[in-house]
């Protein structure tokens, strides 16, 4: 369902300054849902609320991931494709139309790069599945589809009922769905009362407060090209969402040649300029969509996209290991030797 993409959590300490100072409480948890390992880190809650608290998000994710799940049957995304190909409408509850109506605001500002529409080109790819293999699609698969050319923009409501003007459209979004979890994760901590975490879904972070000792929090981006190695690390801030798109995890070889998994709805072919995209954002939707985004659009557009995202702080890595940033990342990044 979900992109894969990986950032590294730098070491992790507690540091005493005297005896005389108690011990914070820590709890860290670790479980498995989309397809990848969710961690979770709370600080400075007992661990009775702090395991409610996890306890529940597990319980919201799992539900979540069968909900929204694009290609396995009895979510409400399967639902709505199925009525899209069959012609017809489907009611939906209001939280799916709020977010389907944030994803097309988000999608306009990327100029549809970001497009979660594209189900049937992301199967043709041969990503739908638990293992992704090829061939890739026929040209001529491809330009029929381009003559389509579904998008989200086709959908729309009349109060709670979902239309689609293309019956093309199938929705799958992997793009920005972490994005969505996140912020339902946060939530759920504030109402428990917590307000000190950090979650990591698949590398993909959101902060909260601080760690202890009033200490920031330190994130790993990770090296594309060594994978077991961090490129830098980002001193996180209270609310920062911090996402990482790639083109180097999730992808198969088809005659000597990788295709990636971020397919260009445009071109409807693989993503090829960068490999790997980081960004920063108080909104965690906004960027898990802006990381697909920028990515997409490579080195003549990726300025305008985030502007138009409202993103400013970025950190790039192209395919020959050559990294640039913005002056916003600058302000908060630390390089590391490799």
């Amino acid at each position: 369902m979900f992109k894969f993409h990986w950032l590294i959590i730098m070491g992790f300490s507690v540091v005493l300054a005297a005896c005389s100072k108690p011990e914070p409480t820590v709890t860290q948890q670790t479980f498995y849902v989309f397809g990848t390992e969710v961690s979770i880190l709370i600080v400075d809650a007992s661990p009775a609320q702090a395991q409610a608290a996890i306890q529940a998000i597990e319980q919201r994710f799992q539900r979540f991931h069968t909900e929204w799940h694009a290609w396995e049957k009895g979510g409400i995304v399967s639902r709505i494709n199925q009525a899209i190909s069959q012609g017809e409408s489907i009611e939906v509850a209001d939280s799916v139309k709020k977010f389907i109506e944030k994803t097309q605001r988000l999608s306009a500002q990327t100029d549809y790069l970001f497009d979660p529409a594209i189900g049937q080109l992301i199967k043709m790819w041969g990503f739908h599945g638990e293992h992704w293999q090829g061939p890739p699609p026929s040209e001529t698969q491809r330009q029929a589809w381009l003559r389509s050319r579904p998008s989200i923009k086709d959908l729309y409501f009349e109060d709670h009922q979902l239309f689609s003007r293309n019956p093309d459209v199938q929705l799958d979004f992997g793009g920005n769905a972490k994005g969505l979890a996140l912020d339902i994760a946060v939530e759920t901590l504030h109402q428990a009362g917590i307000q000190n975490a950090m979650l990591n879904i698949g590398g993909d972070i959101k902060v909260i407060g601080h760690k202890p000792e009033h200490q920031a929090w330190s994130i790993g981006i990770q090296n594309p090209k060594n994978p077991s190695q961090a490129l830098a690390k980002i001193h996180a801030q209270n609310g920062d969402s911090i996402f990482t798109s790639g083109t180097y995890q999730r992808y198969y070889t088809w005659q000597d040649q990788q295709f990636s998994h971020i397919i260009n709805p445009n071109t409807a072919w693989p993503a090829d300029s960068f490999a790997s995209v980081t960004v920063i954002h108080s909104d965690a939707t906004t960027a898990d969509t802006a990381a697909t985004a920028l990515l997409i659009a490579g080195p003549q557009h990726w300025q305008r996209i985030a502007h138009q995202l409202g993103i400013n702080a970025v950190f790039l890595v192209q395919r020959n290991g050559q990294i640039e940033m913005t002056d916003a990342m600058r302000q908060r990044i630390q390089m590391l030797p490799h």
